[in-house]
């Protein structure tokens, strides 16, 4: 998660520079521009809050009603947090995926309650005007007065400083399998981030225990790594996305 990241997926979704540093903005004041940040407030750690929902071990319900804030742009109410859980459920990804949580931002801001921030970031207004706005309509903090316009103001102009003119990086695209690629199942531990021929194997096999990681690509991304972890959790391993000599023996294969 950067600056850099967030910026690149909000231009891929055509806002303009401006546009960019005024949402981007208002997520530095709310959250650190850290898509697992979980409100101060509730005293818990941000990857442990994170994790004990991803893995199941904090029930659906008392997220969805915790009133704590959540993600990139601190979701809140029950019916924010509510979506936020259903499309991280139906694209088998983290609730903190930065993605994903960019895509849940549009879909709202799209909605005619706020029109008025959708039209807004869209239109040739000022960069104060288009933070202001989105603070004011879809951020809705306790604090609204001109100061705090005025100080998210200046984080979003010190990011468009930084970033205004950079194009979107592209994502990286898994690689086809090379000969230093094709390792034999159950050869090495694997996790998020690798690839191989092993990386091909555990993908099919999760997907046969019925834990679906999508069509087998080799490359162990992070709807494979939740899949993982789902499969340990419900077959008394440990849980930690790492498939290693107990996972795959548990799967019959052996090294």
């Amino acid at each position: 998660m950067s600056k850099q990241s967030i910026w690149s997926k909000l231009k891929a979704k055509g806002f303009s520079d401006t546009a960019c540093a005024a949402i981007m903005g208002n997520m530095q004041q709310e959250s650190a521009l850290r898509s697992n940040n979980v409100e101060d407030r509730s005293g818990i750690l941000d990857n442990v809050y994170t994790d004990s929902m991803d893995s199941g071990r904090y029930p659906e319900a008392s997220f969805i009603s915790d009133s704590y804030g959540y993600g990139l742009c601190q979701w809140t109410a029950k019916d924010r947090k509510r979506a936020l859980i259903q499309l991280a459920k139906q694209r088998g990804v983290s609730i903190a995926d930065e993605g994903m949580q960019i895509d849940l931002l549009v879909q709202e801001l799209q909605q005619p309650m706020y029109k008025m921030t959708w039209d807004s970031l869209n239109s040739g207004e000022s960069l104060r005007e288009m933070t202001g706005t989105f603070m004011r309509n879809f951020e809705r903090p306790y604090d609204q007065s001109e100061g705090a316009v005025s100080y998210r103001t200046s984080l979003a102009q010190a990011i468009y400083d930084e970033l205004a003119g950079t194009e979107p990086t592209p994502e990286p695209e898994p690689q086809p399998d090379t000969p230093d690629s094709l390792y034999l199942p159950g050869s090495r531990q694997i996790c998020k981030g690798m690839m191989g021929t092993d990386v091909l194997v555990l993908q099919a096999l999760l997907k046969a225990y019925g834990y679906d990681c999508g069509t087998p690509s080799g490359y162990f991304d992070t709807r494979t790594n939740n899949m993982l972890i789902a499969y340990q959790s419900e077959h008394g391993l440990a849980a930690d996305g790492i498939a290693g000599p107990k996972t795959w023996g548990s799967m019959g294969v052996r090294a």
